[in-house]
């Protein structure tokens, strides 16, 4: 579904991103993980073209995209859900829902897209009304992955969904990611809740220093409690 090969990144005369490669295969959850400053975000806007790269090259469906724009890509099939949500907050649920839609193959799905989106979030339904600035994190959450959802990614990218938000809610949330995934949706997840995403994950990248250090069977990575103490800083 998407191969990244050689990436090379950064922000203005600082190298983030090392010669970062990795794959995400058509069904997978993909989760990339790492401690604050690692790269994991930097990652994400490269792929989806926010962020220019330097050198290296990205392969979506099979076809090179290192060289298009956001609005290519995301036309393409690939979708992003930004740490930061970017919600339309003095808009409704439905308004910003219906702005996900904006590719005109999914504009043709419009009503058929919703109502999958009503079935997935029943809160979005009965507060389709509500301006989101005034709905709690977690709703607005559920906003911004219900908005992602109706452009109709081939592949999902989530970056940190479950930042700042309660356990019940982080657990809400994994719980309609695992269904989205369920529906076919390919999925690269970045998370700092690492149980959570390696539960969820078929297999993970560990990135430290803007390069990739470990990759693995998340199940492997989940019971390497080494791995987890070395580069994530989890200790039991």
């Amino acid at each position: 579904m998407i191969e990244v090969k050689n990436l090379q990144a950064g922000y203005g005369n600082i190298k983030i991103l090392r010669d970062i490669s990795f794959e995400v295969k058509k069904g997978e959850v993909v989760s990339i993980l790492g401690t604050n400053g690692a790269g994991k975000t930097t990652t994400l806007r490269a792929i989806s073209g926010i962020l220019p790269i330097w050198s290296g090259e990205i392969y979506f469906d099979g076809k090179p995209i290192h060289n298009s724009t956001s609005e290519q890509i995301v036309k393409s099939g690939l979708v992003q859900v930004p740490e930061d949500r970017k919600l339309f907050t003095d808009m409704t649920v439905q308004e910003n829902l219906e702005l996900g839609a904006f590719i005109p193959n999914a504009r043709k799905h419009l009503t058929r897209n919703l109502d999958y989106c009503f079935e997935l979030f029943p809160i979005l339904k009965d507060r389709k009304s509500q301006v989101v600035g005034t709905m709690s994190g977690g709703q607005q959450q559920m906003v911004a992955i219900a908005r992602a959802l109706m452009a109709e990614p081939k592949l999902l990218i989530l970056d940190e969904p479950s930042i700042g938000l309660s356990p019940l809610l982080t657990k809400q949330v994994f719980d309609i990611i695992s269904e989205v995934k369920e529906n076919g949706v390919t999925i690269l997840l970045v998370e700092q809740n690492v149980n959570q995403a390696l539960r969820l994950a078929d297999r993970g990248y560990v990135i430290e220093n803007g390069e990739i250090v470990i990759e693995g069977n998340a199940n492997d990575l989940l019971n390497d409690e080494n791995l987890k103490a070395s580069y994530l800083g989890i200790t039991t």
